[in-house]
């Protein structure tokens, strides 16, 4: 049985997204399709249902996720115990990610240091904002991608890979859809859908109405982006979202909107100052300083 086709299968499983799965695993959307089609010849079962362009786990689906799960990780058990003997240029950099590498191209900045360093086993995970500085310090990561609201400089060290900041996502039917910039007070009747606390967005989202002199009515919080853009799409409600994030999607039906009052987050990769760094990690850091600093110079000579 194909290892990778169980990853596959795995990352599916949770996504229900083949653009998603496929970010993730660095390869085509395509790529992803043929292997879990071959997965299914090869167990002579259908995993997924596929109707009108949605994909749902079959009950025969479900039924294999435990057992994938066990066979993956006795496969990195027995990965892991290979490396003393292995060659010894090889290291391992474990990165941990929140869930919206496609939106700001992270995929691609790793690739690339990949493309450089293909003695470097990448091991990149995602995780939601409320676990990830934890798990960093934990030493389960040696470098994080975040969004930062405020960070402890004391305690990390970072390269700042971008910015983006608050928005009104809005249903391209709705009377403000076509506005340059909205005050948020306009918004004020509206019910909103939201990502919930462990994007640790939400308490910038009751900041963001407080301060314009409201209470909201929430309607839904959860942690998957396009439920929250399927409703709003839908002319369910509107929601405050990171603008440049959203519109990278392209999602039809909806309009991302700047705000008169909003909150500017940080995106950077991290590494705790109290952690030792290994090999891995300091070619990657080094990597992403030279080639971040470039990309900086250029949006500022362009400026």
């Amino acid at each position: 049985m194909n290892i990778d086709r169980l990853k596959y299968f795995l990352d599916l499983s949770k996504t229900l997204n083949y653009t998603e799965t496929a970010e993730q695993f660095f390869t085509t959307q395509g790529n992803i399709s043929k292997q879990i089609i071959a997965l299914e010849k090869e167990l002579d079962t259908l995993l997924f249902s596929r109707e009108h362009r949605k994909i749902a786990l079959t009950p025969a689906g479900k039924a294999l996720l435990p057992y994938a799960e066990k066979i993956l990780s006795d496969y990195e058990e027995f990965q892991a115990a290979l490396i003393p003997f292995q060659n010894p240029n090889h290291s391992i950099l474990k990165i941990g990610t929140i869930p919206v590498m496609r939106n700001y191209k992270v995929a691609g900045l790793i690739s690339k240091f990949h493309q450089n360093y293909p003695d470097i086993l990448l091991d990149v995970t995602e995780v939601e904002s409320i676990y990830l500085l934890k798990e960093l310090d934990l030493g389960t990561y040696d470098i994080a991608f975040v969004r930062i609201f405020d960070l402890n400089s004391n305690h990390y060290e970072k390269i700042t890979a971008g910015y983006d900041e608050f928005a009104a996502v809005l249903p391209i039917t709705h009377p403000l859809s076509d506005r340059e910039k909205i005050s948020l007070t306009e918004l004020k009747e509206e019910s909103f859908y939201q990502l919930d606390q462990s994007t640790q967005l939400i308490n910038q989202f009751y900041f963001l109405c407080n301060k314009a002199g409201f209470k909201p009515k929430l309607n839904y919080t959860g942690t998957h982006i396009d439920n929250i853009l399927d409703f709003v799409s839908n002319g369910m409600g509107v929601s405050l979202m990171m603008g440049n994030a959203i519109r990278a999607l392209n999602v039809p039906g909806i309009s991302v909107v700047p705000l008169d009052i909003t909150l500017k987050s940080e995106l950077a990769f991290i590494r705790s100052k109290h952690q030792k760094p290994s090999a891995a990690s300091n070619y990657f850091w080094k990597y992403l300083s030279h080639l971040l600093s470039h990309v900086h110079e250029n949006k500022a000579d362009k400026s």
